[in-house]
Order: C-alpha cells, then structure tokens, then sequence
C-alpha cells in the first residue's frame, strides 16, 4: 500500500480520479496493516505535507496522515518521537505552516498519551528559536494556533517575556505587501497571534506586560529607512490593558533616552495603527500620548506629529470601520493645535468632499459623525477667526447642523489646550502662568505703567474702537495707531497669560512723563487719543497735499519729540468763534451740518478718535448788562466732573492735576500727611456732601457740570459791546453726543496754602445707564429726534433730548495721589444686547428727569464683567466696583466709559451671546496675524525649553534606570526581565534640532 501511495504521487491521473484513490488509501488505513506498511505510510504523508508543490498534494497528505494516525494510535505514539517533531520545527522545510498543521493534528491524536507532556515540554523550549527563525505570517498563525490549544507549550518564567517580546518583533516585520497571502488572510493571521499574546499577558505578571510594552515602543520609535514597522502591530492595541496608559506614557514622556526624532517616530506610527481594521483603544494610546508630551511641554513634537498627520486622519473619516476612533484622534490633534491656524488650514480643502460622502452614506455612523464635524469646525472656526474667504464655503456647507454654544466652544478649546494639562513635573513651578479662565489677556506692568495698562485694556473693550483700529489701513505716518493696532492683535489673540506693551509704550508715553514713575492715567487716556488724532490728521492732509514726507520730518513730528501740549489742546484748538455781535439762537441756526471739533476747521473726514470719542458742545457767554451773547464751538474727547462743593472754574479750564478745587476737609486725604492706617480709616467713612448713604449720583455731577455759571467779581467777563468787564453767565450746552463717551471725576487738586496733593473721597453713584442731555438748533422736532427711545422737548434755542447711554468700563485708583498708588480697571464687552420686553424709552426733556422705566438700573449691555489688573483678569461684576470705595477705602473710580445705545435693533445682540473679539472684528491683516503666530510658537517653545532644562538638571544625579528606547534583554536563555517600575528612565533629552515652530 506504501508504495501504491508513493508512486501514486507522480501519477498522470485526473485530478478527479486521484481524489477517489486517496479517499480509499485514507479508508484502507482503518484496516489491519503490518506496522512497517504503517510507518512507511504516515512517512509518505508526511512528505506530501511538507514538500508538496500543490495544495493538492498538501491536503491529501494530510487527510491519509491523520486517518492512518487516528486507526494505527499506538504505532503512531512510537512513530512521532521527540527527533520526529525536533525535524519538523528545526529544519527547514518548504512548507513550515502545514508541517506546524501536522504538528497540531498529531499532538490532538496523542493527547493524553504518556508521550503528549514530554513533546509539549520541546514545543515549549524551541518556541522562542521557531518564532525567529520562521517570520512567515502563516506558519505564525498556525503556531500561535497550537499553542492556544495547548497551553502548555507556552514558554513559562523568565521565558513568558521574551517569547512576547519576539513575537511583537517578528509581528512588526510582517507586511501584506511583502507576502503571498491576500489581505484577508494576512488580517486573520495577525489577530490570531494577537490573541495568543492577549492569553499570555491576561496570566502574566505586570512586568512581562511592560516588557512587550517596551519592545513594541522600541519597535516603532527607531529610525531605519530600511525599516517600517508593519501596522499590523496595532491588532495588540485592543489587548493591552488601560489600566497600563497611566504608567506606560508617564515614563516614555520623562525618558531621557527617548529622544524627540524617536518619539514623533513613534506617535507617527501609533496614528496609523487607526487604519488598522480592528483598531480598538488606538484614539485612547494616541490622545494619552499627545496629552502626556503636553504636560512635559514637549511642544516641538506635538508640532511636528500634528502638521504631519493631521490631513491623513481627517481623510480616515470616509471609512467607516475606523471613522469613530479617527474622529476622536483629529478632534484633540485639531482643539489643542491653538496657537497657529496652520494645522486647521492643511484639512479645510478636504472638507467638502467628506461631508459629502458623509452626508451621501445616510448612516447613523455617518450622520453622528457629521455631527461631530460639524460642531469641531465652528469651534475651529472660532479659534482661528479672521478667514472668511477659506471659512464662507464651509459655513454654507454645514449650515444645516448644529451650531454649538460659546459656552461649549470655549470648553472644549479650554479641554484640549496644550498649556491646560496638568504638569507631572513634581516639585516643578513654571514662571510661565497659565491664561485667564476669561480667555482674556492681561498686560505686563513694566515699571508703574499701570496708568497705560488700565487705559488700554478698558479702551480695548470699547468693541467698535478696537474694531476701527485693528481695520486701520497701515500708513507710515500713524505710528502710535500702528502700535496700538499691534496691542490689540495680542490681546485677542496671543495665547500668553499677559502680552507686554514695550513698542506701544515707547511711542505713547508723554514726553514729560518720567520712565518707572507713576502718572495720572487720565492725563495719559487724553495725550493717546490727541496724538491719535493729530497723526490722522496729518496723514490726511499730506495725502491730500500730496506731499512726499521724508522720513526725517516724520521722525521730528513722533511722540518722542514733541513738546508737552496742554491736556485740552485738541479742544482748544477746534474752538472756533461763531459770532461775537449775534444772539447764540442766530448763531447755531447758522451752523446747519453739525460737525466735530477739528472737522469744523477744514474738509477732511472725521479721524478715528473723532468718530469714536468725539463730540462738540457750545459755550454761550451771555452779559447780563447788554444781553449780548457770544457763543464758541468745540469739541471734546471727555468730561471732567468737578463736585458741587468745589469752584466750577477748574471744570473747563484747569488739569485734574494742579487744580483750583476746594472740597471739604473731611472728604480729602493729603498725600504727604496721611499714613495708610488713616487714609482706610477716614476714607472708609467718608460721607457724601448731600449725606446719603450712596453718595453723589452721576447724573446730578453731569447735571451740575451743564449749569449755568456766573462771572462776576474777579472772574468778570469782558464784554465786546460793553468793551469793560461786566457781569456775565456762561453756559455749556453739548450738541453732539459721542458714540463713546469719557467723564473724568476731579478727585485730584493742588492745596496752594497747604503746599500739597489731596485726593477726595466722596462716594458717588455710577448709574448702569446715563441720560446725556444733548440740544439741537434745528426747530423741526423730526430732524432733531436723534432716537425714537428719546423724547425730544422744546426749548428756547432748539430741541433738546437726553441721550441714553450704557456703562462698560471704569478705571479705579488706588492711593492717595495720582502720582502714586495703583490703577486698574473694570470693563465688559459693549454691544447692547435685546430687552427681553419692549419697554418705552420716552424720557422727560429736561436734566435731571427720572428717565426710562427702570431708570439708572435698566442695563442695555450685557452684564458680564471683567476685572483688568496688569497681568490678572478675572470674572467680575457690576457690584464688585460699584462697591469698591467701602470695602477699599483708597480706591475710586476715576475715569468712566459710556456707551451710546443706538436705537437700531440690528446692531444689538442676543443677552446670553458669547462675545468673542477674534470673531466679531474683521480678519487680521496678513503681517499682524503673522506676528501674533509666531510668538504664540515662540512662547510654546519658551515653555518647552524651561522644561527641558530643568529635567536635564535634574537629569545629572538621578539614579540610571531602565530605558523605554534602549532594550536590554534579548537572550534566547530569558533572564530578568528589566526594571521598568513608575518614574522609570531619566527626564531631559536637550534635542531640540526637531523644533519646527516657523510660520
């Protein structure tokens, strides 16, 4: 029979016939046969098995050999001996996968035999050599095949780690392309060896499954261009424990042997472990990952993995098999990447084409994950405003999905950011401070420039300013506007806690202001809008000239050199006499088109503080011998507010410093004579002048600053007609309310007889909304009704109407002078926002009427608070700074800001809408935005860098342990397996030739 089967096999029979022939060799073996006739059998099989040129012949083998097995058991037990199957795993045989096959089904057969413990005792000590010596997929497969079933071949002890750690070697070498088997074949394969290490690690100890941790990490952070590890490597993710995440990342980010090129490596490889088709817990290895590197501030990494990867796993996004994890991996790579636009901008081309094959699926996978998208791009969309052109195409793309909150938006950003993962740095406190929870930027006190910082903060909150300033065209000319434009650029989108003003200082600063002393901000607030304006003006009229302005007369007319002017020059300067010899009513009937102050001297538009902060008033001075009346315009930024008790000669004519003032003496605390114990003592009871427990109201201060004054005695008018000083009464009557308008609150004077600076302290009432009563010549009541909320009433010269107004800013000072103690402000975002019931806005026509139905309470800007101090913004409130002088007796409030509320419903907004600047404002020109991008990559390498060098130091006496990157035990014989316990490996790595932070 043994030699019928052995000449059968180079027979010429069909096919058909030779099936027939085999069935009945394999049925013969059932039958009585001489034990000779039964070993040449079973060894004939066994070459058709292993050399067999077909899977014909294969399979034939196969089926005689385990029917002649099976029939003939105990000859076969001494047919299968321990040289027997040392041939078959030693030696090199064409068909290794189907002789380990041979193997199994014989190993089934004897089980149970005296024989089975010892020849799994061989299976167990060639497993490791077989491993290596025998990489082809299958016969992998058909290994791990066998030892699923037989336990008890497994390597045990010492050995259980390194045959793990050979067989993650052998895995990664392993490639689809570079095999013979179809990809389903190769898929099935590589999870069957998965699972055989899923079994091992379930009963191994931890550190076995931290040695096939450090392998698979070696395995994929090396660098060989003659080497890729095969992603078939990712079919172990789902079997590794999470609990292991923890231990794993915190000692592979704080390696030192672990160098950036290896690990960017490594998280390279990891993210395309996602297209694997059972990827599972990949998005939770990878997010770990770039979370971890975050807190060790490993930014040049995160950089380089995200620019590099990004595109790809967004395009993972059309597979539905991996679309879940795909979408988790690109939502944190996306969210985190804050400081530049750049990664963002790789994907928005590849946009349309995924939400319409999203969208054309119809899935309910599908449809979730559009919705994802959705809400990721409007919070890409947020953070990296200033794009319409890219942005336009995508919104009306997804105009139909669900639009997240700000509230939400700003969570997830505040999530995912890089700089909010919790440093695992023990002992390590950064000089660099995380950013406000308010999103909002602060500003560096570079030596008591307080009095700047608080300004420029309340005037970066006025929206429509800060709008018109970053949108300013850039002219050479405009130095201080180009600065400012700078200032802002950062404060709205810098991702540093506090940006420090130094170019914007070098150019506003006063000249007679002393470097590193503290001056009055109000002083300040009006030469910054004055040089603003005056360097407008002069670029408007050169353009308009055509002169070409060489750069030495440019030079000569910057901040830096000019003279000190007098605080009221713009004002003073537009002052333009109407008519001396005319009644006042004549007079401004005359002026038909009201115009601002400098405007009304020549034809250029209004400047950008002319629109903003301008308005115009007129001032009457009527002799109460003659009646004649003489009138002036002018224009004015801001109002001082003196107090009733004080000479209102000081309102118009004289400094907040240095004023004639004179208050009572139980309100004012002289600078040189109070210590601090007193001034909170006496400050703190301070009573207001009328005695009521809330002080002065602001309306009645604005009210006394527009009463007619009388001249007379020592302050007599000289009067034209008369031509001798007379007797006279002075009127102020404002004509033109300012979008924004300034009152400054005359706390400060000079004592002449004391020789000293005094500060009052009285109370005063700062209403949530203002009247402003503003008159108009005009005797048509239509043409002078500015607002339908406002109810006009006539007057003797015209119509008059108090215009509404909404409180967004105050600067407080803390001290007893304006030349020391400390400024900061209080300020919210002031865009009205929608009453929720309509109510009438009809206000009594005269000062002082009581005015709209809620009156100084009714609030028309939304009731979100920030306080600025320098660097520290936080959350505020109404209440905070409205109560600031009893719970801090040497703070005040000094300068306020008011917003007119327009009366058009289209410029307001929701009430609980988020106000975001980088949304709101228009895109950023190319060169600030470019600006602001690299710094943002500088102050991430800044932080990169402190944490570096703090590691390498601590790096030179720390105690060397197991590396992640360097593996140590590689011996067949097994061994200890390394160290690798938590704080494992050093922290440092000063490689920074990998940083990339260039935009």
């Amino acid at each position: 029979m043994d030699k019928i089967f052995c000449g059968f096999r180079t027979s010429k029979h069909p096919e058909a016939v030779k099936r027939e022939l085999i069935r009945r060799i394999a049925d013969t073996g059932s039958k009585p046969q001489h034990e000779d006739t039964i070993n040449n059998m079973l060894q004939e099989a066994v070459l058709w098995v292993t050399d067999g040129s077909s899977e014909f012949e294969e399979n034939s083998g196969m089926h005689v050999y385990t029917s002649w097995a099976k029939s003939n058991r105990a000859t076969f037990e001494n047919f299968f001996t321990k040289d027997f199957l040392l041939h078959l795993l030693c030696d090199r045989l064409q068909n290794s996968s189907k002789a380990i096959t041979l193997v199994h089904d014989s190993m089934h057969i004897l089980q149970g035999t005296s024989s089975f413990l010892s020849l799994c005792h061989i299976i167990e000590v060639k497993a490791i050599s077989f491993v290596r010596e025998h990489p082809n997929i299958l016969t992998l497969k058909a290994f791990c095949q066998l030892m699923l079933e037989f336990r008890e071949c497994i390597p045990k002890g010492a050995f259980t780690s390194t045959f793990c750690t050979t067989l993650v070697q052998v895995m990664s070498a392993a490639s689809s392309e570079n095999s013979q088997e179809n990809p389903d074949q190769f898929v099935l394969a590589v999870s069957v060896i998965a699972q055989l290490l899923n079994h091992i690690w379930q009963n191994a100890s931890t550190e076995t499954i931290l040695q096939s941790l450090k392998m698979i990490f070696r395995v994929i952070s090396v660098i060989d261009e003659d080497f890729e590890p095969s992603i078939s490597l990712g079919a172990l993710v789902k079997y590794i424990p999470l609990k292991f995440i923890t231990t794993v990342i915190k000692n592979v980010v704080a390696d030192g042997g672990v160098q950036d090129t290896n690990m960017t490596a490594a998280l390279i490889r990891m993210i395309d472990w996602l297209r694997w088709p059972s990827s599972q817990n990949v998005d939770q290895w990878v997010v770990a990952f770039l979370r971890g590197l975050a807190t060790v501030h490993k930014y040049t990494i995160l950089v380089n993995v995200t620019e590099s990867k990004v595109d790809q796993v967004f395009d993972m996004l059309q597979y539905p098999g991996i679309r879940d994890p795909a979408m988790k991996v690109l939502e944190h790579m996306l969210l985190s990447f804050q400081h530049s636009p750049v990664a963002f901008h790789q994907i928005v081309d590849q946009v349309p084409s995924i939400v319409k094959l999203l969208r054309c699926e119809n899935s309910y996978g599908a449809q979730e994950c559009l919705a994802k998208l959705g809400e990721l791009l409007h919070c890409l969309m947020f953070l990296h405003a200033g794009f319409p052109d890219l942005y336009d195409p995508i919104l009306e793309l997804i105009k139909d999905l669900a639009k997240p909150s700000a509230g939400l938006i700003k969570l997830r950003l505040a999530e995912n950011k890089w700089t909010a993962q919790k440093t695992e740095i023990t002992g390590y406190v950064s000089k660099f401070q995380p950013k406000s929870e308010t999103g909002k930027t602060g500003l560096i006190n570079l030596g008591n420039t307080c009095y700047m910082n608080s300004i420029l903060q309340a005037l970066y909150m006025c929206d429509s300013f800060r709008r018109d300033v970053l949108d300013f065209a850039p002219n050479a000319q405009c130095r201080l506007i180009l600065k400012l434009q700078q200032t802002f650029a950062f404060l709205s989108h810098s991702q540093r806690a506090a940006y420090a003003p130094g170019p914007l200082l070098k150019v506003a600063r006063p000249p007679w202001f002393s470097s590193g002393h503290q001056h009055d901000c109000s002083e300040f607030l009006r030469y910054l809008l004055d040089q603003l304006h005056e360097q407008e003006l002069a670029a408007m009229k050169r353009r308009q000239e055509g002169d070409d302005f060489n750069q030495e007369q440019m030079e000569m007319s910057s901040p830096e050199h000019v003279s000190p002017p007098n605080i009221y020059k713009s004002r003073l300067r537009s002052a333009q006499i109407v008519n001396t010899d005319v009644p006042t009513k004549e007079a401004v009937s005359a002026e038909k088109t009201p115009i601002l102050g400098i405007r009304c001297l020549n034809t250029f538009d209004p400047t950008l503080v002319e629109r903003t902060f301008g308005g115009k008033m007129i001032t009457t001075f009527k002799c109460l011998k003659c009646n004649n009346e003489s009138s002036r315009i002018e224009s004015f930024t801001d109002i001082p507010l003196a107090f009733p008790d004080g000479s209102k000669e000081n309102i118009t004519s004289s400094s907040l410093i240095g004023g004639k003032s004179m208050v009572q003496t139980s309100d004012v605390v002289d600078q040189d004579s109070a210590d601090g114990h007193n001034v909170e003592a006496d400050a703190g009871t301070t009573k207001s002048p009328e005695g009521s427990d809330g002080g002065i109201r602001l309306n009645d201060l604005v009210q006394y600053y527009l009463e007619p004054e009388k001249l007379e005695g020592d302050n007599q008018y000289k009067c034209d007609k008369c031509n001798s000083l007379q007797d006279a009464e002075r009127c102020l009557k404002i004509t033109q309310a300012p979008n924004y308008l300034i009152v400054t609150l005359l706390r400060f004077s000079y004592n002449i007889k004391t020789q000293s600076r005094s500060k009052l302290f009285t109370e005063v009432s700062y209403p949530k909304s203002l009247q402003l009563p503003v008159h108009c010549c005009s005797t048509d009541p239509d043409l002078a009704l500015a607002s339908p909320r406002c109810k006009v009433s006539k007057s003797d010269d015209g119509y008059c109407q108090n215009m509404l107004y909404g409180l967004c800013g105050v600067v407080v000072h803390s001290g007893t002078s304006s030349e020391c103690g400390h400024y900061y402000s209080y300020a919210r975002h002031s865009l009205p926002v929608q009453q929720k019931h309509n109510c009438d806005m009809e206000t009594d026509s005269l000062p002082g009427s009581q005015g709209p139905p809620g009156g100084e309470d009714t609030d028309y800007l939304q009731d979100k608070w920030y306080l600025f101090n320098d660097s520290h913004v936080i959350y505020s409130s109404y209440s905070s700074f409205s109560n600031v002088t009893k719970r801090f007796g040497r703070d005040t409030a000094y300068v306020l800001l008011y917003r007119k509320i327009d009366a058009d419903p289209s410029t307001r907004i929701d009430l609980n809408e988020s106000i975001h600047p980088a949304v709101l404002d228009s895109p950023l020109r190319t060169d600030l935005r470019d600006q602001v991008a690299k710094d943002n990559a500088r102050y991430l390498q800044e932080q990169e860098l402190e944490a570096r060098t703090l590691a390498a130091r601590r790096t030179v006496n720390a105690k060397p342990l197991s590396s992640w990157y360097k593996y140590e035990d590689s011996d067949d014989q097994g061994g200890s397996p390394g160290g690798c316990g938590p704080g494992g490996g050093g922290f440092g790595g000063m490689d920074t030739s990998g940083s990339r932070f260039v935009y």
